[in-house]
């Protein structure tokens, strides 16, 4: 079988032919990201000026889909803007030619026609390795309609050429993808879900090297701390390769189930946030956490007369959670909450709505230890609470964090910090300006 994938109106009798929007034409209806065919059915897919209307993420899961369908050695043809070539020529052309050229670059204002994406050679390339192709060739023409394009001609490897593990993180973006596990909207959420997948795969090669199932467990181990749904869907795929006896995936599918039923990454999201406020400790803080769950994960996978007890201990953590904050255990997802408790902290306390700011700010510090910004504005805060003692408290902790980040104008600053140090714990006048400050921009120097 060979399909034609985005075929729009082009209509090809020797392909069968698909798109998710022109279906008046196609043979089949269908997204790219998500293919109603199993795996190793088609010899070739040919995809013509499609993928740069999905964006990078969803580029990746549709190369993702495409290898799972292509038999080995099956071939991959994709057909997309030359983006270089593209500016090249907005670059040397007059007004007239302009306006033609950006509709190359970025498509037109019409339901699936809009370009998310034009991609350079090297970075189309660097994705079709990590997805697994190979015999990667390169080419560069004009197509009918005069439009730079560049044209990429690969293949799904052979079996013994580890295909077999791309193919397993194929099924595991599959089922991510069918069980709504895939936000493209959160780019960052999506980069550390790929993270995990190609972490899993070095370990799966590793595994191929040494044939000692040891890895494999301390796989399954550290990927449970960032994500039970994901090791879920890693576990469902490798079922009938005989990596684990039928008895071990039945306790691993267990394990999994229940950590998933009790919030795993959330227990640990909440641990960390009870944690110690020390400045300039968010990495050791961190790192401890990891270490509870791996403890615990491994007391529950490996030690029976622990197994009840540690079960019950999930259970009381999972009922202090209030709410769901994160689908992965991750520092940069972490952080990323941290900054957006500390951009409400900022809006509130530019409202006047001190006690509000004071939990929001507290609670981004509680998340990320290593921002000084975060404990200066709540100092600052503090002081218009009227709870001088405690400010006191939270300004000495900013000095000590100033002191060991790298910032610009690093004296100008900590003089503006003891300005308001010596204001509480003297109060002459005039006042120090106690506002926000949600960026050292007025520090940097301008040249």
């Amino acid at each position: 079988m060979k399909l034609n994938i985005g075929s729009g109106k082009k209509y090809d009798p020797d392909y069968c032919n698909i798109d998710l929007y022109e279906d008046i034409l196609a043979d089949k209806k269908m997204s790219a990201i998500n293919l109603d065919f199993t795996d190793n059915t088609c010899e070739e897919l040919k995809v013509i000026h499609l993928i740069e209307h999905l964006g990078y993420f969803k580029a990746l899961y549709a190369l993702s889909e495409f290898f799972r369908v292509l038999q080995s050695n099956g071939e991959l043809i994709i057909e997309t803007p030359d983006i270089e070539k593209a500016f090249n020529h907005y670059l040397n052309s007059n007004f007239e030619q302009k306006k033609e050229i950006l509709g190359w670059i970025f498509g037109i204002p019409h339901e699936g026609l809009q370009h998310k994406l034009c991609y350079p050679p090297e970075l189309l390339i660097e994705m079709l390795e990590k997805i697994g192709y190979n015999k990667i060739i390169k080419k560069r023409f004009y197509n009918a309609e005069s439009i730079p394009t560049l044209r990429i001609e690969c293949k799904k490897p052979l079996k013994e050429e580890f295909s077999e593990y791309f193919q397993i993180l194929t099924h595991i973006r599959k089922k991510m993808l069918i069980e709504n596990y895939v936000n493209f909207k959160d780019s960052f959420l999506t980069k550390e879900q790929e993270d995990l997948l190609t972490f899993i795969l070095i370990k799966l090669m590793e595994f191929e090297h040494k044939k000692n199932k040891e890895i494999l467990f301390d796989l399954i181990k550290a990927a449970l701390i960032k994500s039970p749904e994901i090791t879920s869907s890693f576990l469902n795929s490798i079922k009938t390769k005989n990596y684990f006896s039928s008895f071990e995936i039945k306790h691993i599918s267990e394990i999994i189930e229940y950590l998933i039923q009790f919030n795993f990454p959330n227990i640990l999201y909440n641990s960390l946030k009870n944690a110690p406020i020390i400045p300039g400790t968010q990495k050791l803080v961190f790192s401890s956490i990891e270490s509870f769950g791996m403890r615990l994960i491994e007391k529950l996978l490996f030690s029976k007369d622990e197994r009840e007890k540690q079960l019950n201990h999930l259970k009381e953590l999972s009922n202090k959670l209030s709410i769901i904050e994160i689908n992965i255990f991750s520092p940069i997802i972490i952080k990323r909450k941290s900054e957006d408790f500390f951009y409400q902290g900022i809006k509130q306390f530019y409202l006047d709505k001190y006690e509000i700011s004071r939990k929001k700010l507290l609670t981004a510090i509680q998340l990320y230890r290593d921002d000084f910004l975060y404990f200066w504005n709540l100092a600052k805060v503090l002081i218009k609470l009227d709870l001088k003692a405690h400010a006191l408290k939270f300004y000495r902790r900013t000095l000590r964090l100033l002191k060991i980040s790298k910032v610009e104008n690093k004296k100008k600053i900590r003089n503006d910090i003891n300005q308001e140090i010596i204001w509480i714990k003297k109060g002459k006048e005039p006042s120090p300006n106690f506002k926000p400050i949600s960026s050292l921009d007025n520090y940097l120097s301008r040249g």
